[in-house]
């Protein structure tokens, strides 16, 4: 249920007429359990940082309970008169007895040929978030963690296809990228330690009754040559179908490096409704390939040394109380990178959303 207030902040500084802001969000608590495999070398933590992960956990053994979303939503619309109209949200996620950081935000004005979007957000993960319609999501895990981006797109209908162009900035930090937005006036141009590779991304989005599917091409600048972690283009292509008693999804996408190496991902996925309880299950699976030779700490990692073919599958069930009530358990199990333990995590969740 969307509840609905009168914001009267703006009436008591400004005189100005009251707006009405809708208010939602989500509150997921539970119990995790984690087994994760410490890098066991240069060329392991160099190619985990590339291109899978950790999921975010702690080495070794870890479990306990804990708030995994906390997360509430405010949207507020306005119509401008001749077919415009213009959305602004802000999300705002962490309360837990610390900063409430982290949720997207954004503005766009609808016109009559089109919107326009400037936001600041985590995109979702392509294949196992977008396409993903059961099981665990295998971002930074089989696949790279998703990272802060600041951008700016348009998007327009074209019969049963949407058509969406946008310009992203993302920053870095000795390759890594960054876990929080950078901020106005950053991300175009600066010191080399803040500025990322900008991209731009073509997307075209086929919907109609039960299929959505999207192909989407993304071209990266300030590029660095025969880099391993400097990003050329990424071609993807995913979609959806949802035959009533069940519903199947998948995609794949292959991005191509610099120094000539590329990163080669696919997953499936399948989710059963049966009542109140939704079973799903999916499959990811990434190929690392021809990338050059890379200097560390303990020496050089020849070409070809970091080659390999990582995997992973998720189970989730999804028991609904209510339209706004769950509890959901989900399992994920994945290789971090070759020559490790295969890693592993556990949810037990409730879930409200209101």
């Amino acid at each position: 249920m969307k509840k609905t207030l009168i914001a009267l902040a703006v009436m008591a500084v400004s005189g100005a007429s009251m707006a009405q802001v809708t208010i939602t969000g989500n509150y997921t608590i539970g119990y995790k359990q984690s087994t994760t495999s410490p890098t066991a070398s240069a060329a392991q933590a160099f190619t985990q940082a590339v291109a899978g992960g950790n999921g975010g956990n702690a080495n070794g053994e870890a479990s306990g309970l804990g708030v995994d979303t906390s997360l509430v939503t405010f949207t507020a619309k306005e119509d401008l008169g001749g077919g415009m109209n213009v959305a602004a949200e802000m999300s705002l996620d962490g309360f837990t007895r610390g900063t409430a950081t982290g949720g997207d935000s954004s503005l766009k004005l609808t016109t009559s040929v089109g919107r326009i979007t400037l936001q600041a957000y985590k995109p979702a993960d392509y294949l196992s978030g977008s396409f993903g319609v059961g099981g665990a999501g295998m971002d930074n895990k089989v696949f790279p963690a998703r990272s802060f981006k600041d951008a700016v797109g348009f998007d327009t209908k074209l019969g049963p296809v949407i058509v969406s162009i946008s310009h992203q900035e993302q920053g870095t930090a000795n390759g890594v990228a960054p876990t929080a937005g950078l901020g106005l006036g950053q991300g175009a141009a600066g010191a080399q330690g803040q500025v990322g590779q900008r991209l731009t991304s073509v997307s075209g989005t086929y919907m109609t009754g039960a299929l959505v599917a999207n192909l989407n091409f993304l071209s990266y600048d300030n590029r660095t040559a025969n880099a391993n972690t400097s990003y050329r283009d990424v071609l993807r292509a995913g979609a959806k179908y949802n035959f009533g008693s069940f519903q199947v999804g998948g995609g794949y996408s292959t991005l191509t490096t610099m120094s000539g190496g590329t990163l080669n991902s696919a997953a499936i996925s399948a989710a059963v409704p049966i009542g109140a309880l939704t079973l799903g299950a999916n499959y990811a699976t990434e190929t690392a390939d021809g990338f050059a030779a890379q200097p560390t700490l303990l020496g050089v990692i020849p070409k070809g040394g970091l080659d390999q073919t990582r995997n992973g599958y998720g189970l989730s069930a999804k028991y609904d109380l209510s339209k706004r009530t769950s509890l959901i358990a989900t399992y994920a199990d994945w290789l971090p990178y070759a020559g490790a333990k295969r890693n592993n995590e556990t949810n037990l969740l409730l879930s409200h959303s209101f």
